[in-house]
């Protein structure tokens, strides 16, 4: 597996951009299911409303001509990992079965249409900006969730919109040492890794590949999204 040795040329080079990821490994995964939706304002707005908590945000909610930030059809805002897990936990639940923010190598997989050499999560694994794409005048803001064409396995927004909590905790030494069974990222640290990259990252940056980490962030922020997956 290679990527372009810089966004967007022909010219390939190792196996990601970032020196950390530049790690061939093989990995082998259980039966899982994928939400193919981003995790919506909506549906973490009524979460938050079960918990007896005010919507984020919500002074400027209250805002005339703000309203487009928060149709309720976008990707939820989020400000750290704890409560898109919390959320992920709540619908398993009530699901009655096993529900969880995905693994790292679960989040590839999908983008990867079964962990095929595909560098973007696109319907062609190609970027065509304003079809598959958001076009570059409009990447300041975020799209409802399904805007584009889904990846081959029927999955939307795998590549830009918002950037995706994972469940793994993040250490750029891990690839080295991760067990090929189903790897569930290292036991400690207070980082977590973020997938996907969002509609403000150089769009031929966002490789199904590309991996990197947040902290706890001070605010709720419109780039940091989620969805959740499911075992048997």
């Amino acid at each position: 597996f290679k990527v372009p040795c810089e966004p967007g040329s022909d010219q390939l080079c190792r196996n990601d951009f970032y020196k950390d990821n530049d790690y061939i490994h093989k990995v082998t995964l259980d039966d899982y299911s994928l939400s193919k939706y981003e995790t919506t304002i909506a549906d973490f707005d009524l979460f938050r409303e079960l918990q007896g908590k005010e919507p984020y945000k919500k002074e400027i909610r209250e805002r005339e001509g703000r309203e487009y930030l928060f149709e309720p059809d976008k990707p939820a805002w989020t400000k750290n990992w704890q409560e898109p897990k919390d959320y992920c936990l709540w619908v398993g639940k009530l699901a009655s079965r096993p529900v969880d923010l995905p693994t790292e190598a679960q989040w590839e997989f999908a983008a990867r249409n079964r962990g095929e050499d595909v560098l973007y999560a696109t319907d062609t694994g190609e970027l065509d900006l304003g079809r598959n794409y958001v076009a570059n005048d409009e990447r300041s803001e975020t799209k409802a969730v399904g805007s584009f064409p889904p990846n081959p396995l029927g999955i939307y927004d795998l590549t830009g919109n918002v950037t995706e909590w994972v469940n793994d905790k993040y250490d750029e030494n891990y690839y080295q040492r991760s067990p090929e069974k189903d790897p569930k990222g290292p036991e400690r640290g207070n980082r977590h890794v973020i997938r996907g990259g969002s509609n403000l990252s150089t769009p031929h940056n966002n490789t199904t590949v590309k991996r990197n980490y947040s902290e706890e962030l001070d605010f709720y922020s419109k780039l940091f999204g989620f969805r959740c997956a499911s075992s048997p």
